[in-house]
């Protein structure tokens, strides 16, 4: 009895063991590894999603170089969006054939705009994708990909208003510079202290000439420095070591309002990602943005674009 058991025991106790190395067989014969994750890359986040809807309307709004040719506006269009879609990493392909993440969370490599054949077509499409790339500006979690939007949303705006201009249709609305803007960005803080020190100049130059727009040249003088100072202040930096404003500066660098506003908005862009408040300074941005291109400046890449 006492083998019997014995051997009824070690039987009830290999059970077990027998039962693992079965389902484990079962397991290879199914070709799946235990100790593999997973290959398969996980669907597409919301912010991949908009970084692939932007490099899709960037890669149409390049080709309009085929039907552009002679028409500065478009030619300018389809420049500003090449650099956009190179800036934003190109067209994602989805996986397996690419490197982007899965579908169907993931967009379709076929953009939601054009194909454009005439200047018209275009400029509606402005009309309708500018907003979302600013509010992309607004909301975005990640640094650069704030910049990068808020770049592309002012070289949007600009485009859009110079498209209006040639089709005849209404141009954007471009906001009012905020009067309360308050950021911790030291080289936006210079910025707008130097730009109230040269349209001090400015004022006087227009005043001593007999020209009545001193008297606007004055309260933007005002309004730059103000908003200097109040960043200073808001974070206690005034008359501190910390304080970046400088005690003078080079008027020969900023010649014209044109030029100060361009500054400005390089200046603004580039501070947009930890500004408190973006919606502000987004504004200032487009503000200076537009008064620097009627002005004959080209602002050139802008932050985050190269």
């Amino acid at each position: 009895m006492a083998a019997a058991g014995d051997g009824t025991i070690v039987a009830m106790r290999t059970l077990p063991g027998i039962a693992l190395a079965l389902s484990l067989a079962l397991v290879a014969g199914c070709s799946v590894r235990l100790d593999v994750p997973d290959p398969t890359p996980p669907p597409a986040t919301p912010a991949e999603e908009v970084r692939q809807r932007e490099a899709l309307r960037a890669r149409e709004y390049a080709s309009t170089a085929d039907f552009g040719a002679g028409v500065p506006a478009v030619e300018r269009v389809a420049a500003h969006a090449g650099r956009h879609l190179e800036a934003l990493g190109g067209v994602w392909e989805p996986w397996p054939e690419g490197d982007g993440p899965t579908e169907p969370a993931y967009p379709s490599p076929s953009a939601d705009v054009g194909p454009f054949t005439d200047v018209a077509g275009l400029a509606a499409s402005f009309a309708t994708t500018t907003p979302e790339v600013c509010d992309e500006a607004l909301i975005a979690e990640d640094d650069a990909a704030a910049t990068l939007y808020a770049s592309m949303c002012v070289s949007r705006m600009l485009d859009w208003d110079m498209l209006a201009a040639t089709t005849g249709q209404p141009s954007p609305e471009f906001p009012a510079p905020s009067t309360d803007l308050v950021t911790p960005d030291a080289h936006l803080i210079v910025t707008l202290d130097a730009a109230a020190w040269a349209t001090e100049v400015h004022a006087a130059t227009a005043r001593a000439a007999g020209d009545a727009g001193w008297v606007d040249l004055e309260a933007r003088a005002d309004r730059f420095r103000t908003l200097a100072f109040d960043a200073v202040t808001a974070y206690g930096w005034a008359g501190t070591a910390e304080d970046p404003r400088l005690p003078s500066y080079d008027t020969d660098a900023l010649p014209d309002q044109a030029t100060v506003a361009a500054e400005i908005t390089r200046a603004s862009v580039g501070a947009m990602a930890a500004a408190p408040d973006r919606v502000g300074m987004l504004d200032l941005a487009l503000a200076t943005a537009i008064d620097a291109q009627r002005g004959g400046v080209d602002l050139g890449p802008l932050p985050g674009i190269d």
